[in-house]
């Protein structure tokens, strides 16, 4: 018979080879599988000092925003004050107005009783009497002064609100 070759001999090298590639495989593949664990854990540090750094730019940003808003609100503050000191200026200048006003009116009406009066001897007797010039224009005047002193007062007011107004926009808009 002819001899069969010994198939043990090259069946163990291919065995002992195989055993080699694979153990060959599975380092590699450990070596692999260490170094990706490293990157995610150096990816979950940089992740980490990352949320970090944003948290941290958040606060400062948020800081300096309270900052500024402070700044602007005590600007349009001190310009309210300052508008509602004007407002009240000009009211008590109204008021002063007012009464200089009334002082005048009393004195017209007590020169006009006075010239009435001398008046009144030389007027005949059972004819109504005309109205006086004097009188009507002295009235006139009066309602006149009354109007221009609201008018005045209103525009006092007003120019002073604006004022304030313009102030504290500009307030706000300045560094």
């Amino acid at each position: 018979m002819i001899g069969l070759p010994d198939l043990k001999t090259p069946l163990l090298w291919l065995l002992g080879l195989g055993l080699v590639a694979a153990l060959g495989v599975a380092g590699i593949e450990r070596t692999r599988a260490a170094g990706a664990r490293s990157d995610a854990a150096t990816a979950q540090r940089e992740l980490a000092d990352y949320r970090a750094s944003v948290a941290e730019a958040g606060r400062l940003a948020e800081r300096a925003a309270r900052t500024q808003e402070q700044t602007w609100r005590d600007r349009v503050d001190g310009v309210t004050r300052d508008g509602q000191a004007q407002v009240a200026a000009a009211r008590d200048a109204a008021g002063r107005a007012g009464a200089a006003e009334r002082q005048l009116r009393d004195e017209v009406a007590a020169y006009r009783a006075a010239i009435r009066a001398g008046q009144t001897s030389s007027t005949a007797e059972g004819s109504p009497a005309a109205a006086d010039p004097l009188d009507l224009l002295a009235d006139l005047f009066g309602r006149a002064d009354v109007r221009a002193g609201e008018l005045a007062r209103i525009a006092d007011e007003r120019g002073a609100a604006g004022t304030t107004c313009e102030r504290t926009a500009d307030a706000m808009t300045a560094e």
